[in-house]
């Protein structure tokens, strides 16, 4: 999940549990891991047979306008990047049709390769600003 807000810098939101993001998070560049045979090897899972079963949540309340994008790692293999990622949403969302932009993403992922299941969500979002009282 990423926030890609209009003004600022974009920020990836979640990571995967995966093998590849475990070594991210243990210094290995992000190209290496990302690449590893072993990259899309699941670390944590829900399920009776699961490990580990506590969520990992946090919150994140926006400042200004954005785009929401979620999306499998069929996309984000290809750019995962939070600031590439940006730059490619607002490659696509200029129409400001979410749905729309959702699909060209897809259509992007396919054209590198489209080796995993491509899957993206876009919300617009625009928080208003609420007078304090």
């Amino acid at each position: 999940m990423y926030w890609l807000p209009d003004a600022g810098p974009a920020e990836q939101l979640s990571v995967d549990d995966s093998w590849a993001q475990e070594m991210i998070a243990a210094g290995v560049p992000r190209a290496q891991a990302e690449t590893s045979p072993q990259a899309h090897a699941i670390t944590r899972w829900l399920g009776p047979d699961a490990p580990d079963t506590d969520a990992r949540c946090a919150a994140t309340v926006p400042n200004g306008p954005g785009w929401l994008l979620v999306c499998s790692d069929g996309l984000w293999n290809y750019c995962s990047d939070a600031h590439e990622m940006g730059e490619l949403v607002r490659k696509f969302a200029g129409c400001g049709e979410p749905h729309a932009a959702a699909a060209a993403l897809v259509r992007w992922a396919n054209a590198q390769g489209g080796r995993d299941n491509i899957t993206a969500a876009l919300a617009r979002i625009a928080p208003t600003v609420t007078e304090q009282r």
